[in-house]
């Protein structure tokens, strides 16, 4: 069973600049990069989770 607080790590890509990071998702669904601020460093602050 998943705990609904547990933060997972995956890959995730910018979808503005296309960067791939290693980042944290959170159960409602926010995803951050991993030892980097909120955002991508080309500004942009929404990423999609790769498979």
């Amino acid at each position: 069973m998943t705990d609904s607080t547990t933060v997972t790590r995956g890959t995730a890509v910018c979808e503005n600049c296309g960067s791939v990071f290693a980042v944290r998702i959170w159960p409602d669904g926010r995803i951050r990069p991993i030892g980097s601020p909120a955002n991508c460093p080309c500004g942009g602050t929404e990423f999609r989770r790769l498979s």
